[in-house]
């Protein structure tokens, strides 16, 4: 049977509707995507997989990106939240910062939604109303605007946690995703015109800033991994901090590469038999290079200890359930997506300076390797500063000499780091008990 026009969801010339058999009755738990074929004249359906609405309304829409060309009248009415929309769907959650775009554009969201209350906008607010006066007056907003950390309380309801200001740079970043939301619909031919907008460089709007964390400071938040304070009462709250401050000293890398950190095969990330002490590309397979370049760095003993120790996401927490067929204690490994909340709170536990986030320790790191005498231009490399040519670095990272006093270095540091924090670098003892199978999550 025919679905009927006009169901839960509908975008264009398609909709959201159930495969309805006798009596309207429908075949399957699956949501279909549907629309009129004026070739054979006749309905046409399309699965979406899945019976969660919210999933079903993504495929459509992309679906629908896919297969729509935009009509003048389109054009005309298409406004800037659309934008930001199609942008997320055809785009942004494929990314490996999904999390971190969703939120920028989210935020910028919150301020149309704030001005169109207001009255400042018509509607539809569309690209040809945007203008410098549009991004000063969201920037005086997203800076009195705090972020809010949400949890979940001992009811399981989620409830705000700590908040903190905005910071400029921060800020700036939303405005650029909302640049490169309205390219992309400028390319797919949905707007006629691109506003040319500009944002601040991150050296503009954030001073230069030359604190760093010492050995000690570095070992103390190390030693707190394992001790914690507040609502973290035991070492495996802080786990996935811990895990991500090892993977901070031993590759220096930006906050969302040690995030997207992974020993999954398919990733070809860890490569354990290559080079003299194995090799990790920060860069998964599939995933393209950008500007932030994520380099392939040497593993030292400290990280191949935890990467031995890893299922498949490195920066994880591990939940305990107990077997009573084997009578074991059973392990799963668990992505963790963001450690701001932990990190937030050994912050203010150790007295580090307020607007210090997780990549804090990028740079403290590798201040400590260059003043130790690592060539600035290994440290370069291993940032992600120094970009080898691509037929270079497919030989020369398999070399035993490659990175070796950035390697060497790392191993010093983690040398005196062991005399202040031994046992949070044990990648065992961060277990309850021996009796534990460890298994993918």
């Amino acid at each position: 049977m025919a679905a009927s026009k006009g169901g839960v969801y509908q975008r264009g010339e398609f909709w959201l509707d159930f495969d309805r058999g006798a009596g309207g009755v429908p075949t399957s738990s699956n949501w279909y995507i549907w629309w009129y074929d004026p070739a054979t004249g006749r309905q046409r359906r399309k699965t979406t997989g899945t019976g969660d609405v919210r999933l079903a309304c993504n495929r459509l829409d992309e679906h629908y990106l896919a297969v729509h060309r935009p009509t003048a009248t389109d054009q005309d009415g298409y406004s800037v939240s659309e934008a930001m929309t199609d942008y997320w769907v055809q785009h942004g959650q494929h990314q490996s910062s999904a999390i971190s775009i969703k939120a920028r554009l989210k935020t910028m969201q919150r301020f149309v939604d704030f001005e169109a209350s207001a009255g400042r906008l018509r509607d539809p607010f569309t690209p040809e109303q945007i203008d410098e006066q549009f991004l000063a007056r969201f920037r005086t907003w997203a800076l009195n605007d705090p972020i809010v950390a949400r949890k979940k309380d001992d009811r399981g309801n989620w409830i705000d946690g700590q908040s903190r200001r905005r910071a400029p740079s921060t800020v700036e970043e939303s405005i650029i995703q909302l640049k490169a939301a309205l390219k992309l619909a400028y390319d797919s031919r949905r707007i006629r015109y691109l506003p040319p907008l500009k944002h601040k460089t991150r050296s503009a709007v954030t001073p230069k800033r030359t604190d760093r964390l010492s050995v000690q400071a570095i070992g103390e938040l190390l030693d707190y991994t394992m001790t914690g304070a507040g609502s973290y009462t035991t070492p495996g709250r802080l786990l996935p901090l811990r895990r991500y401050l090892i993977a901070a000293i031993c590759t220096i890398a930006r906050p969302d590469a040690i995030l997207d950190m992974s020993v999954a095969s398919h990733r070809g990330q860890w490569m354990p038999d290559a080079g003299s002490t194995g090799l990790f590309a920060l860069n998964p397979i599939g995933r393209i290079q950008t500007n932030k370049r994520r380099p392939v760095l040497p593993v030292t003993q400290l990280l191949k200890s935890w990467l031995d120790t890893t299922d498949e996401w490195f920066v994880c927490t591990e939940r305990q359930s107990f077997d009573a067929n084997q009578q074991i204690d059973v392990v799963e490994q668990v992505r963790v997506a963001s450690v701001r909340s932990a990190w937030d709170t050994a912050r203010v536990a150790l007295g580090i300076p307020e607007g210090r986030g997780p990549k804090y320790l990028r740079h403290s790191v590798a201040t400590i390797l260059a003043n130790r005498g690592v060539p600035h231009e290994e440290v370069s490399i291993a940032m992600g500063h120094r970009v080898l040519a691509a037929t270079t670095e497919d030989y020369v990272i398999y070399d035993p000499d490659y990175l070796k006093a950035f390697r060497a270095g790392v191993d010093d540091l983690v040398a005196d780091l062991m005399k202040i924090a031994p046992v949070a670098l044990h990648p065992k003892l961060t277990r309850k008990t021996d009796n534990i199978t460890v298994l993918r999550a």
